[in-house]
């Protein structure tokens, strides 16, 4: 019995160790809109893109990171569902995190619009196939400018 629950995990590693594995490669950040809008904060939902190099496809199932703008924290934010990722394709995980007013007054968009500003996002990602998953850290850093993300029209 306790053979048939490794036989999975090791068929894993002998795939894994045929082939090297390469890391997501980032696209964008797009489709930002406004989900929900209360007293005292509003609910943000963004995607973030990539593009799987790998000749085989995995599942997200989770995803969450503490975000920043500049040195300013936004929030904790969660990924929506969950994303079937095909190999050699790009794919888009959604993210959605509740944003204080008091935060967004802090930010003085005006000012951030005519300028770079550097996003942050520190936290973790599952993922997995064939129901064996796992947990991976992931840092992001990148400057953007707020007039090269694009919003749903």
């Amino acid at each position: 019995m306790a053979i048939r629950k490794l036989l999975p995990f090791l068929a894993l590693i002998a795939l894994a160790g045929c082939t090297k594995i390469k890391e997501p490669q980032f696209r964008r950040i797009d489709n930002f809109r406004l989900k929900n809008f209360g007293l005292q904060d509003a609910v943000i939902a963004f995607n973030v893109s990539y593009y799987n190099p790998n000749n085989f496809g995995v599942t997200v199932k989770e995803a969450g990171a503490d975000v920043y703008l500049d040195t300013i924290y936004l929030g904790k934010f969660v990924q929506d569902s969950t994303v079937s990722v095909k190999k050699n394709s790009e794919f888009s995980i959604p993210l959605s995190g509740s944003v204080s007013f008091q935060t967004i007054l802090n930010l003085n968009i005006q000012e951030l619009s005519q300028r770079e500003v550097l996003l942050k996002a520190n936290g973790n990602v599952k993922v997995g196939k064939a129901g064996i998953f796992i947990t991976k850290p992931f840092n992001y850093q990148g400057k953007h400018k707020l007039e090269d993300i694009s919003f749903p029209r």
